[in-house]
């Protein structure tokens, strides 16, 4: 009997002590702006619990003005503690600013901008042999709300991952929207979209992720009014399909001799 039950002990055993749990993932996401994690917080949130999540921030944040708050340095320094406090309500990692002014564009000339874009993809590139993440999340080509900033990094990103040869090696997601998500935030602005065939991984996160994900869009007090920010909770409570959708940058190897 006594055999019986050990033989039996083991048998019960064995299922739990051979089941592999998930690996834990080191993530690295690029972004903009300092506030442009809010859309990606519930993610944020659930991987950061069992993995290291970086956040990197391509520009300082100083155009993003709103009545009442001081401007320039000023409001970089703001910007910076609301997303670091975003982060810490997150649970994951500080961000890193990368500091490139806001609004990274030609106005002071294409020469600067070219300088300024060699400058930002070494950064970039050196946080990524840093980091040595196993995936990287960005903007997808039609940048989020269509912003240029977003089109920008979502470029560079891709652009470092093309000329260093590591699509393969570390996978690039671009988080993506559907119409029924551009319908949803009508209210609050809306969102550039991707036909949800080519949306092919989908991340499901629990009601307590997100709960903890809005919680900390109330750290955004120099871009949204209290009100704006109850707007944003709401909208998104009421959507009880707690999904965010990438689409993975895929690049076909072997060559071809025509189109």
């Amino acid at each position: 009997m006594k055999k019986l039950l050990i033989t039996l002990c083991i048998l019960a055993i064995i299922p739990v002590a051979c089941k592999k749990a998930p690996a834990a993932k080191n993530i690295l996401v690029v972004l903009a702006h300092p506030d442009d994690e809010d859309a990606l917080g519930p993610l944020l949130v659930k991987y950061g619990k069992t993995g290291k999540v970086w956040l990197v921030i391509a520009t300082d944040g100083r155009l993003g003005v709103k009545p009442g708050y001081p401007v320039g340095d000023s409001l970089v320094l703001i910007r910076q503690e609301e997303s670091r406090c975003r982060c810490r309500k997150f649970g994951i990692e500080a961000p890193v600013f990368l500091g490139f002014p806001d609004g990274f564009d030609t106005r002071n000339g294409v020469g600067a901008y070219m300088d300024m874009s060699e400058e930002l993809k070494k950064k970039l590139t050196g946080k990524i042999n840093e980091l040595k993440p196993d995936l990287i999340i960005t903007f997808g080509p039609d940048g989020d709300t269509g912003h240029s900033d977003h089109r920008m990094i979502s470029n560079m990103t891709t652009e470092i991952l093309l000329r260093e040869g590591w699509v393969e090696k570390i996978p690039l997601y671009y988080l993506g929207w559907t119409p029924k998500d551009d319908e949803k935030f009508k209210l609050i602005g809306g969102l550039n979209t991707v036909d949800s065939n080519y949306l092919n991984v989908s991340i499901h996160y629990t009601q307590e992720e997100e709960n903890t994900a809005l919680e900390a869009l109330f750290c955004n007090k120099s871009q949204l009014t209290e009100k704006e920010m109850q707007e944003w909770k709401e909208v998104e409570l009421k959507d009880s399909g707690n999904t965010l959708r990438f689409r993975q940058l895929t690049v076909p190897v072997g060559k071809k001799t025509d189109f």
